[in-house]
């Protein structure tokens, strides 16, 4: 008997065996995995048209063409796939780099009234144009460029720190000379990134684009703040202020390059032992820093090295299937914004592994895409606050701004809730829950909130 029972061991553990090693070598690949590990296609044919690697070559050397160091750049990268990071450090691409903190370059931007700041014959900025000169020409050229994001497959990411500094020099000059030249050019810098956030094909792109599309509308909502304000911006700001859209709120192909590449980098392991980086991209924390997310957020999206044992890979095709079916559910999710997201656990214990391969490999990474799907909530949240600054300046004697919060139309209610937006008739401002969905009286260490003038402010007969 007791014979009998280790013959039944040593075949089901055979049989384990021989499914694992199979599965790891002969499975094919579903449908579902092979439309995610498909690129996306490239439309613009000549690289040198491309807008993405201006970014990449923005601090190249006067007298360069920084299109052609960012290709540069790019194609160094693209022959050791996986590998490292974009080289930004070369001698002839560090020469345009900022010599002080970005913030530094426009100090008025921060101002209770930028407007009138902007417009002072003394403003500090006056004394940067000239120095960034050739940072602000190439920001311009930039915003007039086709875009296309060519980082997919790539862990590298454009230095964001020139980038901060342009674009707000740009926006700064124009109010400068006056409001409607101002607006002007802060509707071009927004209908760009509002583009390069629909077409980001990798992470890092899309959270840049919501951090300046954030400072353009932040900016926006301290000129909002006052009695008086000029007629340009009530007469068009609506214009710039639209929600986020669908296509703008997907996280679809930043998910889909995260998945192709801890596939492509468990091969390489497999094929050549693991000698690939784990360190993240070095302008990644920055971009962290910026959107107001953890250090370590990117990280924590980056497959870790695939572990191997018995001669094959712990990480076989069934566990990429399952890892295909937790990512398309994600994508799926992450496209409407009140769905949780899914849990890869409650997936992979559905999926066709056996025994062995859940014992080899327990899926214990899990891609923590809260963080980018909720920031992504907050930018819409302030798009609509700000659209509410200048809705709400209408003036009405008989009803109370929360009555109108819940009338001005659902496309301006929190994001976050599908509920109207609240009002604190104490700090008077107008305010969503934000990511904790809890409501803390507008206090802006944990709701998403903008001002009211004041003479916009008091309470009506009604209220």
């Amino acid at each position: 008997m007791r014979n009998i029972m280790i013959s039944i061991c040593l075949i089901g553990l055979f049989l384990e065996l021989s499914g694992l090693i199979w599965s790891t070598k002969k499975d094919a690949p579903s449908e579902r995995f092979v439309r995610l590990s498909t690129p996306p296609a490239h439309s613009i044919e000549r690289p040198l048209d491309n807008g993405y690697f201006l970014l990449l070559g923005m601090a190249a050397a006067s007298g360069t063409n920084p299109v052609q160091t960012g290709y540069d750049i790019w194609s160094e990268a693209a022959a050791r796939p996986l590998e490292c990071s974009y080289d930004l450090d070369k001698p002839g691409r560090t020469e345009l780099r900022l010599p002080v903190a970005y913030d530094r370059v426009v100090p008025e931007w921060h101002a209770a009234d930028p407007l009138a700041e902007f417009q002072n014959k003394d403003a500090a900025f006056r004394l940067s144009a000239p120095l960034y000169a050739p940072l602000t020409a190439r920001y311009e050229q930039f915003l007039r460029m086709k875009f296309e994001d060519w980082g997919y497959g790539q862990t590298g990411t454009p230095r964001i720190e020139e980038l901060m500094g342009a674009h707000r020099l740009f926006v700064a000059i124009g109010f400068g000379e006056q409001a409607g030249a101002g607006l002007n050019r802060l509707a071009l810098d927004l209908a760009k990134w509002r583009s390069v956030l629909r077409e980001a094909r990798t992470l890092s792109v899309k959270i840049v684009a919501a951090v300046i599309i954030e400072d353009d509308v932040a900016l926006l909502s301290r000129m909002l703040s006052h009695n008086t304000v000029d007629t340009h911006l009530l007469t068009h700001g609506l214009h710039l202020l639209q929600p986020l859209t669908p296509v703008e709120y997907s996280l679809r192909w930043p998910i889909q390059n995260e998945f192709t590449m801890g596939y492509h980098r468990s091969r390489t392991d497999l094929a050549h032992g693991p000698r690939l980086s784990e360190a993240d991209s070095p302008g990644q924390a920055t971009v962290a820093t910026l959107a107001h997310l953890p250090l370590n957020a990117f990280q924590k999206v980056t497959h870790p090295r695939s572990l191997t044992g018995f001669g094959f890979a712990s990480s076989g095709q069934r566990t990429w299937e399952a890892y295909s079916t937790y990512y398309d559910a994600t994508i799926k999710a992450a496209e409407t914004i009140h769905s949780p997201l899914p849990r890869l656990q409650d997936i992979a214990k559905h999926s066709q592994r056996t025994f062995l391969e859940r014992l080899a490999d327990p899926m214990e990474f899990e891609p923590q895409w809260e963080p980018f799907s909720q920031r992504l909530v907050e930018t819409d949240a302030r798009l609509r606050l700000v659209s509410l600054q200048i809705l709400m300046r209408k003036p009405t004697a008989t009803v109370t701004i929360p009555t109108r919060l819940a009338e001005v139309g659902s496309i301006y209610f929190d994001p976050f809730t599908g509920l109207p937006m609240l009002w604190s008739p104490t700090q008077k401002r107008l305010y969503s829950v934000g990511k904790d969905r809890l409501d803390d009286g507008g206090d802006s260490s944990f709701d998403i909130s903008v001002p009211l003038p004041p003479a916009f402010a008091t309470p009506s007969p009604a209220s």
